[in-house]
C-alpha cells in the first residue's frame, strides 16, 4: 500500500503518516520500498506481526488496533498472568484511570476477563500477551543493534533492558554495568566477560544498589555472588534500597532475586553464620575482601 493511500485511510497528513511509517520500519514492524514515485509500505514478517494479522484477520468485526494502541499494548504486555489494576498500573506506569478504561474497553468485547479482581486474557485472547511483550522486544532489540553487535537480552520490561554484547556503547540512555562497572567503585575484577548495558529513561547512573541487582541477573552462580557481597561490603550499601531495587527487578526476573539479596544480607549481618552452597566460607571470602583492601 502506498503512504499516500495509507494516509487518506487513516485522515491523516502525509507527513504525519511518513514520520509514523519511519518509525515503525525503526522498530522493523514494517518495511518499505520504492516503485517509482510512490513508496510502498507493508508489514514485516516477523512473529508477533504475523500474529497480530491473523488475529485482525479473524475477528475483523472488533477494533482490535484501537483496542491495542498505545496504553492497551502495555496492558497487554503485563496481562501474562494474572493480575489486578493496580498491579497493571504499578507495573506498566501508566495511571490507574486509564488502566481501568482499557480493560473496561477489553472485557466489553471479551478480551479480557475478571475473576476476584484479577484480570485476565480469555483463552481465544491470550496470545495478545506474548505478541505483545514480542513487539516490544523486537522494538528493543533494534534499538539496541545500532549501537552493538552480538546481543543478549538478560533481563527486560517494557521500558527497560539489560543485555551483553561484544561492543561498547556510548548512546544516551545506555549504562555499563556488571563485572566491568565494579573498577568505578573501587573493586578491580579480573574479568574477561563480555560487556554488559542497561537501557533506561528511568536512571542517571547506575548505583551500587543497582549494579548488585544487574550482576545477579547476568549470573547468579558463586562467583558473581561473591562479587556482589564485596560491593556491598566496599559500598555500604542500605539493606532497605537494595531489597526495594530487587523488588523492581524481581518480576520479570528468571531467578528469585529478592531471595538472593535477602540471601546476602544475612550471610553478612550474620558473618557468614546464615550460609548458602553458593556462598563462600566465610574466611575465604575475608580473605578475598582483605585482597581488594576492604575490611570486614
Amino acid at each position: 500500500m502506498g503512504i499516500s493511500t495509507l494516509a487518506e485511510q487513516l485522515d491523516w497528513s502525509g507527513g504525519h503518516t511518513s514520520r509514523i511509517v519511519s518509525e515503525l520500519e525503526a522498530y522493523g514492524y514494517v518495511q518499505t520500498k520504492q516503485s517509482g514515485r510512490q513508496k510502498l509500505v507493508s508489514p514485516t514478517d516477523i512473529e508477533p506481526i504475523e500474529q497480530l494479522e491473523g488475529l485482525f484477520t479473524e475477528y475483523s468485526h472488533m477494533d482490535l488496533p484501537d483496542l491495542i494502541a498505545g496504553a492497551g499494548l502495555l496492558v497487554l504486555y503485563y496481562l501474562d498472568q494474572g493480575r489486578t489494576a493496580t498491579e497493571l498500573a504499578e507495573l506498566s506506569g501508566v495511571s490507574q484511570a486509564t488502566i481501568y478504561r482499557r480493560l473496561d474497553d477489553f472485557q466489553r468485547v471479551g478480551v479480557v476477563g475478571k475473576s476476584k479482581s484479577r484480570y485476565r486474557l480469555n483463552d481465544p485472547f491470550a496470545v495478545l500477551a506474548p505478541i505483545a511483550r514480542g513487539l516490544l522486544h523486537q522494538k528493543h532489540r533494534r534499538e539496541a543493534q545500532r549501537h552493538a553487535s552480538g546481543l543478549n537480552f538478560l533481563w527486560e520490561t517494557h521500558d527497560e533492558f539489560l543485555f551483553a554484547c561484544n561492543s561498547e556503547v556510548t548512546a544516551d540512555g545506555f549504562y555499563l554495568t556488571g563485572p566491568a562497572l565494579f573498577e568505578a567503585f573501587d573493586i578491580p575484577l579480573l574479568t574477561r566477560d563480555r560487556r554488559h548495558y542497561f537501557r533506561t529513561d528511568r536512571l542517571s547512573e547506575i548505583t551500587p544498589a543497582e549494579l548488585a541487582c544487574h550482576t545477579l541477573l547476568i549470573d547468579d552462580g558463586p562467583r558473581y555472588r561473591t562479587y556482589c557481597l564485596l560491593l556491598m561490603q566496599q559500598q555500604d550499601i542500605e539493606r532497605t534500597v537494595l531489597r526495594e531495587r530487587a523488588e523492581h527487578y524481581r518480576s520479570e526476573a528468571t531467578i528469585d532475586l529478592r531471595a538472593i539479596v535477602d540471601e546476602l544480607i544475612e550471610y553478612l549481618e550474620t558473618d557468614g553464620t546464615t550460609t548458602t552452597a553458593q556462598l563462600p566460607k566465610w574466611e575465604e571470602f575475608k580473605q578475598t575482601a582483605r585482597d581488594y583492601e576492604i575490611t570486614v
